[in-house]
């Protein structure tokens, strides 16, 4: 589902949410709702259990909230209250069967995005009788990753609610009809069409691979690659805060990078979390992320607190420790400030409950119902005790504060003894060279997540006649401002089916083409070429040319390209008919002046064919035999690596038109001709 313009429950839905569903499969002889309520409690205890042991195999850390779900029923009344939908859209999408819902912020880390959808891959393979959607502020962001794969008929609009994980794999659904992909699709009608045949609407090899190789990094049992572990110097009280609570981690990084003057003020005093003549030096668990976000953070503490740091000269690593920790303790400091402020504030006085409620009003939740009666309360109460259900349900800076004020009242004894032998026994801080990244590993690094996949590889051998076929396909299809489009089938079936040009318009060749039906469309042009004209047509002429060999023999005089009486008429009538000097007479010298100049210089010597043609005298077809045709594949192979090779690696037109197809290639690779082979054409 995606976001709906407009929406005013920003708490619930910012920018950077991922929303779930899970659908479980309910016996049809329960209808009661209190017997449904108490199977979905059963089946979300198991798939608690099922986040809970893959989480804790990755020692994964959440940046922002976790992965929660709450029981729907999946009403109308429901729906209004979380802003699924608009009352004008309620009665096109329907009501949903009964459904764990959950919407997890990310923040800054999209990796908590993809560990999601990493569990809900797990959970339906796990219970195959589970069929669950993820979407987020961009749509169906699945069919996002692997859109390389994608049909033709795929779209942002012919997509929407048509994207599902069943037993660990990829479903899109599609109709059977023509063109009713454009026709709106309910999710309780896919959950029931899915459920009919769970295995029909399985995306390709193509589309799971995009998918699966997006989520290789969750699937080994270890952890996960972006945890970093530090050494700090903390106050007692935050490190056996933090020692009880890790969650607490991220929202204090968080809170303390998007400080305000306010919080600032709160810093000079450092209420809850006071510097100590001596500090605690513990292991913390950052996610790269996490500790990148800190380590930026520009910050120099208040002396006259007692934050004395060491020199950063002398010990480089000391002085990074009590620094990170300076700032950590600051960030919960914020945190607890914060929610002290809001101690004893009413849900009205609230900004986002105010605004959640206009929002009720605008869409008609109250019915018309006149403030202050019963029926208006009645309604009214529910939205409080839903909105206090979701405020609950995330991580946000208030909810985080009041926690640490909490457990400031109630530490832990263990907690204590706990910190007390880890110092004694602290494992070594990780490198953080990562942090350090070149501006040609950066390049590397998109190149290898966005680049185009490489069709040369310098150690092997190039197809010729592969590498034309791709330029020529390139070459055929249109573009907009979309990108460019595949030719669709009926047009490739009206081109092959086609065995007769059409009628040549005044001014054409004449050409009898049987063969190549795209060098009969260039036919249907004007012959001579027009200035006009993008290059990219005369390199899909020239790929598209071919000799007619069935045609090709001594007593043809070459008269099925052409009749001389057709092609006489067809210059004069270019030349106006009119000229003192016809249009072929000079053609015809031009002709015999760039004959006699290419005579004398050895470009025949540039192209290659299967067989090298015999030497034979102007106009002298004795040899004609032995003669094999020009393999134009390898010729045009080799020209365009020549003049890649010429661009030293800077941008040109071939290095563009190559970009343009797919193509990667580097700068500085050695293209030898012994690297084009002949004998794969």
């Amino acid at each position: 589902m995606t976001k709906v313009p407009g929406s005013n429950l920003e708490f619930v839905r910012e920018e950077d949410f991922v929303e779930y569903y899970i659908f479980p499969k309910i016996p049809d002889n329960i209808q009661d709702e209190a017997t449904i309520r108490k199977l979905m409690l059963q089946v979300r205890a198991e798939i608690s259990a099922i986040v809970k042991e893959k989480s804790l195999e990755r020692s994964y850390l959440w940046h922002k909230d976790e992965f929660q779900l709450q029981i729907r029923m999946g009403g109308a009344e429901e729906r209004l209250l979380n802003e699924e939908t608009n009352p004008e859209e309620e009665e096109e999408l329907g009501d949903l069967p009964p459904h764990f819902h959950g919407v997890t912020h990310y923040g800054d880390n999209i990796s908590d995005e993809w560990f999601i959808v990493y569990l809900l891959t797990e959970i339906t393979r796990a219970r195959g009788d589970c069929i669950a959607r993820v979407s987020d502020s961009d749509g169906e962001f699945l069919l996002i990753e692997a859109a390389d794969a994608l049909p033709d008929w795929a779209s942002p609009e012919t997509c929407e609610h048509r994207v599902y994980l069943v037993g660990g794999c990829l479903q899109l659904l599609q109709n059977s009809g023509g063109n009713s992909q454009n026709k709106p699709l309910t999710i309780a009608t896919a959950v029931q069409r899915i459920r009919l045949n769970p295995t029909l609407y399985r995306c390709s090899r193509e589309i799971q691979s995009c998918i699966d190789s997006r989520l290789k990094e969750y699937q080994i049992a270890q952890p996960h690659f972006s945890i970093h572990r530090q050494v700090l110097e903390l106050p007692h009280s935050a490190a056996q805060l933090l020692k009880q609570q890790p969650r607490l981690l991220s929202s204090a990084v968080r809170a303390f990078c998007e400080r305000d003057s306010l919080d600032v003020k709160a810093l000079r005093t450092m209420r809850y979390f006071p510097p100590e003549a001596t500090r605690l030096r513990t292991n913390v668990r950052f996610t790269r992320c996490l500790y990148a976000m800190l380590s930026h953070q520009q910050y120099l503490p208040e002396k006259r607190l007692g934050w004395n740091l060491t020199d950063p000269v002398s010990e480089p690593e000391r002085y990074k420790e009590q620094l990170l920790g300076v700032k950590l303790a600051s960030g919960l400091e914020i945190l607890a400030t914060q929610a002290k402020r809001l101690e004893g504030q009413q849900l009205e006085d609230l900004p986002a409950w105010r605004s959640y409620l206009r929002s009720l009003q605008s869409k008609g939740y109250f019915r018309n119902n006149t403030e202050g009666s019963a029926e208006y309360q009645e309604l009214l109460n529910k939205a409080k005790e839903y909105f206090r259900g979701n405020q609950d349900r995330f991580r946000t800076a208030s909810r985080a504060g009041a926690e640490i004020l909490d457990l400031l009242l109630h530490p832990a004894e263990a907690a204590s003894e706990e910190l007390r032998d880890e110092e004694n026994n602290l494992q070594p801080s990780d490198s953080d060279e990562w942090l350090n990244i070149s501006a040609e590993d950066l390049d590397s690094m998109l190149q290898d997540r966005y680049g185009p996949k490489k069709l040369y590889k310098p150690n092997g051998q190039m197809n010729a006649e592969e590498f034309t076929k791709q330029l020529s396909e390139f070459l055929d299809r249109q573009s907009n401002y979309e990108g460019i489009e595949h030719r669709g089938l009926e047009e490739q079936e009206l081109d092959s089916d086609d065995d007769e040009p059409p009628p040549q318009p005044k001014g054409s060749s004449g050409a009898k083409l049987k063969k190549n039906p795209s060098m009969r469309k260039a036919c249907q042009r004007n012959s001579l070429i027009q200035p006009d004209e993008p290059d990219s047509t005369h390199v899909r002429n020239f790929l598209d040319f071919v000799i007619p060999e069935d045609n090709w023999d001594s007593t043809s005089e070459m008269s099925d390209y052409a009749d001389e009486d057709d092609m006489e008429r067809n210059l004069n009538a270019l030349s106006g008919g009119g000229s003192a000097f016809p249009l072929d007479r000079q053609i015809q010298s031009y002709m015999e002046q760039m004959d006699r100049e290419l005579a004398q210089t050895s470009v025949g010597k540039t192209f290659h064919g299967k067989k090298a043609a015999p030497q034979a005298d102007e106009d002298d077809f004795d040899d004609i035999e032995d003669f094999e045709p020009i393999n134009i594949n390898v010729n045009t192979l080799r020209n365009m690596m020549d003049s890649y090779q010429s661009q030293v690696g800077g941008a040109g037109p071939v290095s563009n038109l190559f970009s343009a197809m797919g193509v990667g290639m580097s700068a500085g690779e050695d293209l030898e001709p012994k690297d084009i082979s002949e004998s794969a054409v």
